[in-house]
């Protein structure tokens, strides 16, 4: 207690506690050291507080922003230009236009339609479709050859003045002969040529009409 004799605790001399100090060592008297020491400590921890608070300040605001919430913004993709075809030149030339597109005499002529087999023939072919190779007529009968689709040819021969039917019509597969055509049933052959159409058994001929071309 301040005013009351007290020991040094360095050189451990009892001292006057008027005089304040050690009169050997000089220090403080123990009220005023602890006063002291509580002082120091006081704006020890005053300067610590200051510097933490400006650490914690600087990285603060040194954080990046937060990332935005909510859905992202849409986008939509710009439309290409249109692709343009451009014919530049070279010291002002221009490019030479196209030639004229030949129309000599010599160029082949267009192929003549094709005409269809007619319809009481053709429902008899196979597909009920094909193109007229010849259509004529004798005294008796109406003839027809048609080509299919696939490239066979077929003899249709009808009763003249009847409609087709199983009865009154007979189809045979056939081909080429000479200028005309030949069609084979068995012993029996058919034979259009030269304007004639011949109908044969084996080598007797049963009949031999003038055959005259409609189509």
């Amino acid at each position: 207690m301040a005013g009351s004799p007290w020991t040094c605790a360095q050189c451990g001399a009892v001292n006057d506690g008027a005089a304040g100090r050690c009169g050997t060592c000089a220090n403080l008297a123990p009220g005023r050291a602890r006063k002291r020491a509580l002082w120091v400590l006081l704006t020890l921890m005053l300067v610590a507080g200051v510097a933490v608070t400006g650490v914690v300040l600087f990285a603060g605001g040194s954080k990046s922003p937060p990332a935005a919430s909510g859905p992202f913004p849409q986008y939509t993709t710009p439309a290409l230009p249109t692709t343009k075809t451009v014919v530049t030149t070279a010291a002002g030339v221009t490019p030479p236009a196209a030639p004229p597109t030949s129309t000599s005499s010599s160029a082949p002529s267009s192929t003549p339609a094709e005409k269809p087999c007619p319809g009481d023939a053709a429902r008899y072919l196979p597909g009920g479709t094909g193109t007229a190779l010849l259509v004529g007529e004798t005294a008796k009968s109406v003839i027809t050859v048609c080509k299919t689709p696939d490239g066979r040819i077929f003899y249709d021969g009808q009763a003249r003045g009847q409609g087709a039917s199983d009865d009154t019509h007979i189809m045979l597969p056939a081909q080429p002969s000479g200028d005309g055509y030949v069609a084979v049933n068995g012993a029996y052959s058919y034979k259009i040529g030269g304007g004639r159409l011949v109908v044969s058994d084996g080598g007797q001929v049963l009949s031999d009409d003038e055959l005259t071309t409609t189509g």
